[in-house]
Parts: structure tokens; C-alpha cells; sequence
């Protein structure tokens, strides 16, 4: 087990508090490839929030792929996870972003499953922050402007960089469950292989924001 402390720098999101923390990397022990970080402020009720939700998440991927395997007579070869830590402040509260890259290969299978899953957290409390935490502190955001601006930002993305989205893409109909802050409080959202685009535009994020 690997630790290591959180000082003003993380991996993907550059922090701009004075919170530090130790982070632990763990890997499972029935899965080498498998790692994941588990967090240590001094406060047990706030960590333990934390990583119950982590190992839940990566306990949730690793279930879904052996069930999958398990219903449609595959063989897993390869199963794999690695991740991103950041954190930030918006106005008093820190910030906890972690970005879960998870992966798995069927024998015999074209390419190999790649998602990216967002955890956030309010690391005061330790909750997660879901959607619904950014009506609370986004500025001017009403209902629909989400989904309004992402639909304008995804739009825009994909003529400058020339992805090719499915034809029924657009509107979008519902925002992506995944989605974190960066370094300057930007809020990106994340669309998964298949989503809206096909396997080779790969995982698209896209910021609101920019």
C-alpha cells in the first residue's frame, strides 16, 4: 500500500486551499490492476464517508463486470482501475474530485470497456455532491440551464474538434451522471464511450465554462 500527502498539488485538479490530507493507495487483493485511494483527514466520521463511497463505486464496477461475464458466458481477461485527486474551494466549502478510470476486456472482445467516474465531495462533511449541489452553487443556474449550456458547450465542442456525434445526440435529453470541478472551479461533464458518439471519439468532457 502506497501513501502519499495531498499539499497544495493533486494529480488532475490543482488545489487552491490550505486543506492537506494523507491519501493511501490501495489495490485489491484479488485484483492486482484494481487500485483505488482511500482518504485520511484526522476527522474518522468524515472519512469514513468518503471511502465507504469509494469502495462502494469500485466494489460496484468489479461486481457489474463479473455478473456481465457471468450472464453472457465471457472470460474476463483484464480488469483494471486507476485514478485522478483534486481538490478546490468554492467559497467556504473544499472540494474533494476524484476521477475513477475503470476498465475491462472480454477474451476475445474488439477493445477493452473504459468509463471515467466522478466522485466529488464536501470535504467539511464528507457528503458526496451530486447534481443537485450545483443549483446550490452555481451562480444564476435555474432549471434547464444546466442541460441548456451543456447542450451549447457539446455542441461547439464537437464542430471545433470534429467529433462525430449520433444523429439523435442533440438535444440531449438528461445531463450525464458524471461531472467535477477543475482547477478554476469550471464544472465539466463527462460522456461515456457509446453515449452520444461512437467508441472512437472516445470519453468526451466538456466544459461548461469555458
Amino acid at each position: 500500500m502506497k501513501k502519499f500527502i495531498l499539499m497544495v498539488f493533486a494529480l488532475l485538479l490543482s488545489v487552491q486551499s490550505c486543506f492537506a490530507a494523507e491519501i493511501s493507495e490501495n489495490r485489491s487483493p484479488f485484483h492486482e490492476n484494481v487500485i483505488y485511494p482511500l482518504i485520511k483527514t484526522g476527522d474518522y466520521a468524515i472519512d469514513n464517508r468518503i471511502n465507504t463511497a469509494i469502495i462502494a463505486e469500485v466494489d460496484r464496477f468489479v461486481t457489474a463486470v463479473y455478473r456481465n461475464a457471468q450472464k453472457n458466458n465471457y472470460e474476463v481477461a483484464d480488469i483494471r482501475t486507476n485514478y485522478e485527486i483534486g481538490s478546490n474551494e468554492a467559497g467556504n466549502t473544499i472540494i474533494l474530485s476524484i476521477l475513477m478510470t475503470e476498465s475491462n476486456y472480454y477474451k476475445g472482445g474488439a477493445h477493452p470497456a473504459t468509463y471515467v467516474r466522478a466522485l466529488n465531495f464536501n470535504l467539511s462533511s464528507g457528503e458526496q455532491m451530486g447534481l443537485d449541489y450545483l443549483l446550490e452553487v452555481g451562480e444564476g443556474f435555474q432549471d434547464g440551464w444546466l442541460i441548456e449550456r451543456l447542450n451549447q458547450k457539446l455542441r461547439e465542442k464537437s464542430e471545433r474538434k470534429e467529433i462525430f456525434l449520433f444523429q439523435d445526440a442533440l438535444p440531449l435529453k438528461k445531463l450525464p451522471q458524471d461531472f467535477y470541478w477543475d482547477k478554476n472551479l469550471h464544472v465539466h461533464f463527462i460522456f461515456q464511450h457509446y453515449e452520444i458518439a461512437p467508441y472512437a471519439a472516445g470519453i468526451i468532457d466538456v466544459d461548461i465554462d469555458e
